[in-house]
């Protein structure tokens, strides 16, 4: 939404062609890299976003260059997109965008002002988390959901009509953004809850809470977009997206064993995985299978994502999960697990 308003609002402000106006997009998630190359996201053929960096690789890029923090004189964001209330913070949550909206929503419903902002019922836990908000009477079926196995049991359920909801959250990353694939790999236990709750922390720092009392998105209204809901900010904050996907199946499958006793590697091939070096490594491991002549008992597929994004490239060999695995480590357990299938021992 930045990038199509930045394109939009900021060229007619600095009076500039939209096309000569670079957008820079700084996220935790890999998987913006190719949204931006959508073309959902274009407009007139103009990439909504030019470039984007993931929180991983500017903290590289930080330390490479030398920057000390300590040094820089401190500068406040610009104006109008460099002010924020809580509700923006709380995004990069799992049910952060649920209790941003709750937040409009209940005075939107109640016409009345309130000084309550937090909705607790919609934090923690991963998974699909259900539940229903009344507000003045009306009842609001909503749920949270994080992973895309859970996002896919929640949309399936929605479409056999088990489940009827007013409002759906989808997260792909567990946790939410918190946890996505570009974020720096957490080196210690509870790094992603302590992430979540420096978020809420820092919501509770700000003196506005809500997204309507943010003034600069209402004169923002006020002077460019129009009405919400009317032409032009839906054109610019809305989008829909087109299947892309060729592979109906959970994963494509590379070598095919037809044997009864055999060991099944998944390699993720997801763009987390991916830029970690996920392609690389399934060519090696294929190749490694046909030189070791294990076709007849191994069987390889490029599989989608295991929901371990920050812990990439993750494989999985006869059902054990690997992480951050490389080569080597491959190998050796199809190896172990090859060796118990020639001698018989395997369960």
């Amino acid at each position: 939404m930045f990038g199509s308003l930045a394109k939009d609002f900021l060229a007619k402000l600095y009076n500039v062609e939209p096309k000569d106006l670079i957008v820079v997009s700084i996220m935790p998630c890999t998987a913006k890299k190719f949204e931006a190359e959508r073309e959902e996201f274009k407009h007139n053929g103009i990439a909504d976003v030019d470039h984007v960096i993931s929180t991983y690789e500017l903290a590289q890029m930080i330390e490479e260059s030398g920057l000390n923090f300590k040094k820089i004189q401190p500068e406040s964001f610009d104006m109008p997109f460099g002010f924020k209330t809580g509700a923006g913070i709380i995004f990069g949550n799992s049910g952060g965008v649920t209790e941003a909206v709750l937040r409009y929503v209940d005075e939107k419903l109640t016409n009345k002002k309130s000084d309550a902002y937090e909705y607790k019922i919609v934090r923690s836990g991963n998974g699909i988390k259900e539940f229903c908000a009344e507000i003045n009477g009306i009842k609001i079926n909503m749920a949270v959901v994080n992973g895309l196995a859970n996002a896919k049991k929640a949309v399936e359920s929605v479409k056999k009509g088990e489940k009827n909801y007013h409002f759906i959250e989808i997260m792909a990353c567990p946790g939410g953004c918190i946890g996505g694939g570009g974020q720096p790999a957490p080196r210690e236990a509870g790094a992603n809850a302590m992430r979540t709750q420096g978020l809420y922390d820092n919501d509770k720092m700000l003196q506005l809470h809500k997204p309507q009392q943010n003034p600069y998105i209402e004169e923002l209204y006020k002077n460019h977009l129009g009405a919400p809901g009317s032409e032009k900010p839906h054109k610019l904050l809305h989008t829909k997206y087109h299947s892309r996907r060729r592979i109906t199946e959970e994963g494509l499958s590379l070598i095919n064993s037809r044997n009864a006793r055999k060991i099944e590697v998944s390699v993720c091939v997801g763009t987390s995985c991916y830029i970690r070096g996920a392609q690389d490594l399934l060519h090696r491991l294929i190749r490694y299978i046909e030189d070791k002549e294990m076709t007849s008992i191994v069987e390889v597929k490029a599989s989608f994502c295991f929901e371990n994004c920050s812990k990439g490239p993750t494989v999985n060999v006869g059902g054990k999960i690997i992480n951050r695995c490389d080569f080597e480590t491959a190998c050796k357990e199809i190896d172990l697990q090859a060796g118990k299938i020639n001698d018989g021992t395997a369960a």
